[in-house]
């Protein structure tokens, strides 16, 4: 090991050079990473959402949607508003009120039911279709080249603006974390460092490999935005140690009279056990996502795994050549350590060990069942609803024209009298607003081929029935929950195992079914993933079961917080 140690570390100008190269390559590899934003893209091709997805966009197409409301408009005005947002690049159809009813007669003579969907109160409100799916970057521009034409006053909600509100607020947020957490790096590490230029050291090395981790994910097909949002973060924060580690052993050696060379491979020799076994069990940590059915957890394990293993050999590989470069400057910036002495935390653990044993013992069970009751969001757009000028858009519509919120329905088609007693059945539930298919917009006793080709087409084709179900409820709570349930049970009712979901809520309802599942095989794979690397770097049948239960009960008191 001494001899691969020298070896490296002579090569001074060759290994920046290689690490340089990687760098450039990975920097020019970076904007060609396929970023996805559909969460419902990584549920299991079993589940009811995602097969519904696949017949849809076959037979029916499955474009992005968004509303748009305008105030202060009169019905001229909106009927020319409407053709110039059908006319922007990107948008298929836009339906509004005079899809509906013959606009040139009295509105008084419309009826309210049909005429309060489209315009209200002198408030017009226009469906969009566009071209393209919901997290098309094309979807995205035809949004801004809408906001542009109907003003900032005038509202867009819907699943396509969440889309890509949510893009830009996770281009401006990564941006912020990263200012903030480098920076609050820094200043910790200048406390717990020897040596003034530790710090940029530890940056430099880690961003390197956050570096090389982001563009060397082109791998992948694509990489969730959960996943490209916090990758980098973490793998900061997780692969630090690794740095510190080095450095410190390599500072003792110095310490004890070592010149550079011997010291820097001594520091290599003694914390390579130390920082390989940290490294497994990270890595082991997030490999056991890999189980989850929903397969984001791959996603984020592969992504996060590949970090770690590639921080572990920038900081072996590189990192002893950048000391040896920087050692007089190392020298010259020592100073005395700020960190804090736990040297009376120790004694005072040691002294008080049976009391803090028992603690830890009576917080097991309440910290565990609290971190058993949380509330999760599941839904792609929950960072973004909530708050802010879209939960304030997405209000001011529903504030004057309602909820509007879309399941859309599959059953095989040839049966009429099953679909019109199940789209009857359906519009009587509480939680169901109304109900669009064939059966409902045409008399029975026509026959299909009778009707125009692209009304029949809209909600019949390749031996399936489409219904557009509209929910009185939205977001993601019980309600909304329960209202799919509505859905799911009439459809069975009518269509035992033949019926099949797709929306927004049903995405979440599945996401969140699917998830549950695999908290109990990432949690066993995990425990058990961590204790075999502990078992084979230590050497200890008994260590591994008191590191491990130490973790996992630090977990459930963290977890449970958020609880409480």
């Amino acid at each position: 090991m001494d001899k691969a140690i020298n070896y490296l570390c002579r090569r001074k100008i060759s290994i920046p050079t290689i690490f340089l190269i990687v760098i450039i390559t990975s920097l020019l590899m970076l904007p060609r990473v396929s970023i996805n934003y559909d969460l419902a893209e990584y549920l299991p091709e079993h589940s009811n959402t995602k097969q519904a997805i696949a017949i849809l966009e076959e037979n029916f197409g499955y474009p992005g949607t968004a509303e748009v409301m305008v105030e202060n408009i009169s019905i001229g005005e909106a009927l020319k508003l409407k053709e110039s947002i059908s006319a922007i690049d990107g948008v298929e159809s836009v339906i509004w009120l005079d899809d509906l009813v013959d606009i040139s007669r009295p509105l008084e003579t419309i009826p309210d039911k049909v005429r309060n969907q489209y315009y209200k109160n002198n408030s017009a409100l226009f469906q969009v279709q566009f071209d393209e799916f919901d997290y098309s970057q094309k979807t995205s521009q035809a949004i801004i080249h809408i906001r542009k034409l109907v003003g900032e006053d005038a509202a867009i909600s819907g699943p396509a603006e969440s889309s890509r509100h949510m893009k830009e607020i996770l281009a401006g947020e990564i941006s912020k974390i990263l200012l903030i957490v480098v920076p609050l790096c820094l200043l910790i590490l200048v406390f717990a460092s020897s040596s003034w230029i530790e710090p940029l050291i530890y940056i430099s090395i880690l961003g390197i490999s956050i570096i090389i981790n982001m563009g060397t994910n082109i791998i992948f097909k694509s990489v969730s935005f959960i996943t490209y949002s916090m990758a980098s973060v973490l793998q900061l924060a997780m692969a630090m140690d690794y740095a510190i580690f080095l450095m410190h052993r390599y500072l003792e050696e110095r310490d004890s009279g070592k010149d550079v060379q011997p010291a820097i491979t001594m520091a290599v020799k003694k914390s390579l056990s130390s920082i390989a076994a940290s490294a497994m069990t990270t890595v082991a940590g997030f490999l056991a996502l890999i189980v989850m059915n929903y397969r984001i957890g791959a996603d984020i394990g592969l992504v996060l795994a590949k970090g770690i293993v590639i921080s572990f050999l920038t900081v072996i590989i590189l990192m002893p050549v950048i000391i040896v470069l920087l050692s007089n400057i190392i020298d010259k910036t020592r100073h005395r350590s700020y960190s804090l002495p736990f040297s009376r935390l120790g004694r005072f653990v040691m002294k008080y060990r049976a009391v803090i044993v028992i603690i830890a013992m009576i917080l097991i069970v309440p910290s565990f069942l609290a971190q058993r009751s949380n509330e999760f969001l599941f839904g792609d757009s929950s960072a973004t609803s909530a708050e802010g000028k879209a939960a304030e858009q997405n209000d001011k519509i529903t504030e004057t024209f309602g909820v509007h919120n879309t399941v859309l329905l599959l059953v095989p088609s040839g049966n009429t009298a099953a679909e019109k007693d199940m789209a009857y059945e359906l519009k009587s539930h509480e939680y169901i607003k109304d109900v669009q298919g064939l059966v409902t917009l045409a008399d029975t006793s026509i026959p299909r081929e009778f009707l125009p080709k692209d009304v029949r087409e809209s909600f019949e084709s390749g031996g399936y029935s489409r219904f557009i179900v509209s929910l009185n409820v939205q977001g993601e709570n019980d309600l909304s929950f329960a209202a799919v349930d509505q859905i799911k049970n009439t459809a069975e009712k009518y269509y035992p195992g033949q019926w099949l979901t797709a929306g927004s809520i049903t995405s979440i309802a599945d996401i969140r079914s699917t998830v549950n599942s695999d908290i109990f095989s990432v949690s066993l794979y995990s425990i058990l993933a961590v204790a075999l690397i502990i078992l084979l770097t230590l050497r200890s049948a008994s260590l591994p079961v008191i590191l491990v239960a130490v973790i996992e009960l630090s977990t459930w008191i963290n977890m449970s917080i958020p609880y409480f």
